[in-house]
């Protein structure tokens, strides 16, 4: 073999499965198929217009240049004000910093906090790019299996057992969790906050569904709780709340030093985040478009509760509600079994005949279930449980 190759750490790196699903599914779509596609979790409502309109006018008024690595001054500070009024998070704004979507502030946290070799516990199930988030930052991903069973809840000694098997310096949180939109209680949370730190252990957490709740469900933070602040780095914005999802910003919140360093990276690796986007989200922290964020979960709440009715009633299928984010995570277990199959088949099966498009939870570290997105309209979830239910009913 001659000339250059890729080094190992990039061949542990592997594609993203909602993404590769996604061009599945798009291909399909190219070629004239009726595909519907619920891989990706993003909302189908457009940017609230004082916030697009907000890029616009930077456009417009030359706001187009570099900015500073962290963000403008004025976001930061913007950003340590949203924390406090949401969630209770007390930052300056120097503590704050400004990345392009939640992905980049989760990779500039882990590259300022891991060493090499360090043992990165991650609750299953998580969102597919964890894994290769701490692989990427030098860590060694060290997976804790999913507990269906517990409502996908950790309790403390089961945390504490996976500490002490990895020697784990550090663990990342999802809390609403995609794809299980579990959402723990305040009481579940201090509890395993506490074994974190009585083991010396950072946390990453990331709350960039923070704001997508359901029923009594109530969002706390880590970094909230007592003794975890510094020990916690939080990531957050309003990528899903607001439609986001293209224009690449999120907010990193931690203590000054790790802050520090993140800024440093990010000053080598992206320059700045996208200036027109940070005009937008500048607009999102003081523009409170509580209308806007009321419709959407009107919406929600009707997806939420239509797919719970039908795939509920699909033999060998069940859906526990989920608490918070926009994802329906349906154990097919029984289904799975009865056909011979494994979700990877299942998912490759329900695309190629029935033209919808899932994640097989095995992408997520959760074997025989599968995610759908229901941040979709209705006319889309109504097809998707049609075709669902036609797929059951085939043999």
């Amino acid at each position: 073999m001659s000339g250059l190759q890729p080094n190992a750490r990039s061949r542990r790196i592997e594609e993203s499965a909602t993404l590769a699903i996604s061009a599945t599914a798009a291909r399909l779509k190219s070629e004239g198929k009726d595909v519907v596609s619920l891989g990706a979790g993003e909302p189908d409502f457009p940017v609230p217009a004082p916030i697009a309109d907000a890029g616009v006018r930077a456009i417009q008024q030359g706001n187009y240049r570099y900015t500073p690595a962290p963000g403008v001054p004025e976001l930061r500070a913007a950003g340590a004000a949203w924390l406090q009024q949401a969630f209770g998070l007390s930052y300056a704004k120097d503590e704050v910093m400004v990345c392009a979507g939640a992905k980049a502030a989760l990779h500039m946290a882990l590259d300022a906090i891991v060493e090499p070799g360090d043992r990165v516990l991650i609750l299953a199930p998580y969102w597919v790019s964890y894994p290769a988030l701490v692989t990427m930052s030098d860590g060694v991903p060290a997976v804790v299996p999913a507990v269906p069973e517990q409502g996908f809840v950790h309790t403390p000694e089961q945390i504490a057992a996976a500490i002490a098997q990895h020697g784990a310096k550090g663990i990342v949180l999802n809390f609403p969790n995609n794809p299980s939109g579990t959402v723990p209680t305040r009481a579940q949370l201090q509890a395993i906050v506490d074994v974190c730190l009585r083991h010396g252990l950072w946390i990453v957490s990331d709350e960039i569904y923070a704001t997508l709740l359901y029923d009594d469900a109530t969002h706390v933070s880590p970094a909230a709780l007592p003794g975890a602040r510094d020990h916690t780095i939080v990531v957050n914005g309003f990528t899903k709340s607001h439609t986001l999802t293209g224009w690449r910003t999120s907010f990193l919140a931690g203590p000054r030093a790790v802050v520090d360093a993140a800024c440093r990276i990010q000053s080598q690796v992206l320059g700045n985040p996208c200036t027109i986007s940070q005009a937008a989200t500048l607009a999102a922290c003081e523009v409170p478009v509580p209308g806007e964020h009321e419709k959407r979960m009107r919406a929600f709440h009707e997806r939420r509760a239509f797919l719970l009715d039908r795939v509920n009633r699909i033999p060998g299928m069940k859906l526990a509600p989920p608490r918070g984010a926009f994802y329906a995570l349906i154990d097919v277990r029984d289904f799975c079994r009865e056909r011979g199959i494994d979700d990877v088949v299942f998912c490759e099966r329900l695309l190629a005949r029935h033209l919808l498009a899932a994640v097989p939870g095995s992408a997520f570290a959760i074997p025989g279930f599968v995610r759908l997105s229901y941040a979709a309209s209705m006319d889309s979830l109504r097809k998707a449980a049609d075709r669902l239910a036609a797929f059951a009913e085939a043999k």
